[in-house]
């Protein structure tokens, strides 16, 4: 019986084991990273070569791309794109060939009163959180539909599953992308492909790392019930696992990623 046919009905447990470090195995395999140029996408960019894939990072910053593709060495290329642009993406579709996967990264919050928001940056959320996705869908899950198989993994975030105060657009747009990978999965998924998304709390990212001091970072640490900040390579870490095949039968899902605080009651209970 091959490894991963289905399982014999003799017993319980009498289904072959099967050799499960052939499941997080990337050989031979082709990975598109969308905003690969910094944090979690430059992480997951190493994480995808270090299993073996060949990854394509993409960056909207050639610089950025560039310097990711360096560190990689061989096993990655480099694209400049911007990741909002139908016509752009339609082109690097066609520039990259067959893909067993896309993997996206970008997003960004914009902070501000809800009442106050203008328009100019909820327009600007919404082309930065959720556009980019339904274009990776557009062109490059036709492709992996069309080849019956494959992943499309995004970053969503906590803020598209609870309130989202003073980034409240950022929020709106991510709980949106949780829909979009609920339904992508289903039309996706009788093609083979599977789609899902994980959704970080606070991540010392480059961005956070320049505007938080040691104080701020360490009193967020305190807050969360693992006692540990989440740093890029943690979500690079949930990304390579649900783009691997030990996540074969995962699909519609938004993974949360955050030290377990969206779990935590809002209030100090410890004095009761």
């Amino acid at each position: 019986m091959p490894q991963d046919s289905a399982p014999s009905h003799g017993s319980a447990d009498s289904d072959r084991i099967i050799d499960y470090r052939n499941r997080f195995d990337l050989s031979q395999r082709r990975y598109l990273v969308l905003g690969g140029g910094q944090g979690m996408g430059r992480q997951v960019s190493h994480a995808l070569a270090q299993l073996g894939a060949e990854v394509i990072v993409v960056d909207v910053d050639r610089a950025r791309a560039d310097a990711v593709r360096t560190e990689i060495g061989s096993r990655a290329t480099s694209e400049q794109v911007d990741a909002t642009d139908n016509a752009e993406m339609a082109a690097l579709a066609e520039r990259v060939g067959e893909l067993d996967g896309v993997v996206d990264v970008i997003g960004m919050a914009r902070y501000g009163s809800l009442l106050d928001i203008s328009d100019e940056d909820w327009s600007w959320e919404e082309s930065i959180v959720l556009r980019h996705a339904v274009l990776a869908l557009r062109h490059f899950g036709r492709r992996l539909r069309d080849r019956g198989e494959g992943s499309v993994t995004f970053v969503s975030s906590v803020s598209g599953i609870g309130s989202s105060p003073v980034h409240a657009a950022y929020g709106v747009y991510k709980a949106a992308l949780g829909s979009l990978v609920r339904s992508a999965s289903i039309e996706l998924g009788p093609y083979g492909v599977r789609v899902n998304a994980v959704a970080p709390g606070f991540v010392v990212t480059p961005r956070i790392s320049a505007v938080l001091d040691s104080d701020a970072l360490e009193n967020t640490r305190t807050q969360i019930p693992l006692q540990r900040l989440t740093l890029p390579a943690d979500v690079a870490s949930a990304l390579t696992f649900l783009v691997s095949d030990l996540a074969r039968t995962i699909t519609g899902q938004v993974m949360i990623v955050d030290g377990g605080a969206t779990n935590k009651y809002p209030y100090d209970m410890s004095a009761f």
